[in-house]
Order: structure tokens, then C-alpha cells, then sequence
């Protein structure tokens, strides 16, 4: 089995929460829900949108939620142009591929969301691999996502790591074994620590984040990446 590097795409490889945030808004209005930053940033972020509807249009069948929140997808995918990659995200993945670690996307974004923002990045050739919450019997937070991504990729949980910016994803990566990586763009340190994080951060430059890469995967500390990882 392998070290895997495993990320979460919305607010953890890009920053695009801002997006999905005015969209939400936008498709939350006319049924009365006005919704503010705080609520979505605490309430919506890394959550499935089938709990996101029943959570905040309990009136509608379940069959009406989901084409409300299709609806928002629709109009988040309208607003995205072009996207700049996290910082620090292309050094760590050229790292990974001098290792022979390989990468996977997980998200609860709908497939048609992370293609679109993966071609945006131009990055669809980098992971071997696209994981779906939602086509999958549980999103996160329950593991299944991870543990399916660790399968596709004959991965060790103990050597791998994921990166998650939302408590949804830290709490789903760390329950199925993987050391976790928090990204802070939208939530709060302790948040993510208490979510399952073994480490936070801004970005993928930190080096506590690095260094815990290195240790988690098992990965050779002498390569010419490792070196300009470690400058």
C-alpha cells in the first residue's frame, strides 16, 4: 500500500467559498431564507447539499431541495472564470509526483462543479483521481469518501494525509484513518482542530504543514524537491 495525498477542492485547493456564497444567497431568497456570511461559513461549508436542504428548506420535499440547490450549482458554475490554484498547491503536487505519491480529489461537490473548476486550474491531469460525496451512498462527514479514495488508490490511511478547510471534510478524513491537514480560509483553528486536524495553516507553504507531510507519508527526506520544499 501507498502514501496518498488526498484534498479537498472548494476553499482548500482554490478559494471560491465567496462564489458559492452569493449563489446560495441568490437561491435561498425567494423562499424566505436570507442568508449571511456567518451562517454559511459556520452552517454550509463542507456539508452535503442534500443536509444543506433539509436543514434550510425544511417546507420542500426532498425532490424540490435538491432542484433548488441543482439551481444554486447552476449559478455558482456561471460566476466561475478564472480560478488561481492555492498557494504552495503546484510545489507540493510536483513534490508528490517525485515521489511516486499519488493525488485524488475529494469534495461534496457535484461532478460536474469539480471538473469545471479542476479544467479552470488547469490541474485535471494531476490527480489520479475524482471522488464524489454525493454519488457515493454518504457524503462527508461519514468516511466513506476517504476510504473510497484510499481503495481507487491501494493506499495506507496510516501514510496518508488529507487537506480539508471545513470540519465536515476534517471530521470524514480523520475517521477513516488519514492524518489531517486544516486549511484556514474560512473557519476558525480551533474548529478544525477539534474536527480531527493534526495541523493549520494558510496555505500549502507553511512548514509545519510540509514537515508533516514528509513524516505522515514516509516520503525520501534527501530528493532535490524535498530540499526546495524545506527552503
Amino acid at each position: 500500500m501507498t502514501a496518498t495525498l488526498l484534498f479537498d477542492m472548494d476553499g482548500t485547493i482554490v478559494e471560491t467559498d465567496h462564489l458559492h456564497f452569493q449563489a446560495m444567497k441568490s437561491v435561498f431568497l425567494p423562499y424566505g431564507v436570507d442568508l449571511d456570511w456567518e451562517t454559511y461559513r459556520t452552517r454550509i461549508i463542507g456539508v452535503a447539499n442534500t443536509a444543506t436542504a433539509a436543514n434550510f428548506l425544511p417546507s420542500l420535499s426532498v425532490a424540490e431541495g435538491a432542484a433548488v440547490l441543482d439551481a444554486k450549482e447552476a449559478a455558482y458554475r456561471e460566476m466561475v472564470t478564472e480560478l488561481e490554484a492555492a498557494s504552495g498547491l503546484l510545489p507540493l503536487l510536483d513534490w508528490a509526483d517525485s515521489e511516486g505519491i499519488p493525488c485524488a480529489v475529494v469534495t461534496n461537490a457535484p461532478r460536474a462543479n469539480a471538473e469545471l473548476v479542476l479544467k479552470a486550474l488547469r490541474l485535471t491531469d494531476r490527480f489520479a483521481c475524482l471522488v464524489i460525496g454525493d454519488e457515493l451512498a454518504n457524503a462527508k462527514p461519514h468516511p466513506l469518501p476517504y476510504l473510497t479514495a484510499i481503495e481507487i488508490l491501494g493506499g495506507d490511511p496510516q501514510r496518508s494525509v488529507a487537506f480539508e478547510d471545513s470540519p465536515a471534510g476534517a471530521k470524514s478524513a480523520f475517521a477513516a484513518g488519514v492524518g489531517v491537514v486544516g486549511l484556514l480560509t474560512s473557519v476558525e483553528p480551533d474548529v478544525l482542530r477539534a474536527a480531527g486536524a493534526s495541523v493549520v495553516a494558510r496555505n500549502f507553504n507553511n512548514q509545519e504543514v510540509l514537515t508533516f507531510v514528509r513524516e505522515r507519508t514516509g516520503a525520501g527526506q534527501t530528493s532535490r524537491q524535498a530540499s526546495e520544499l524545506r527552503a
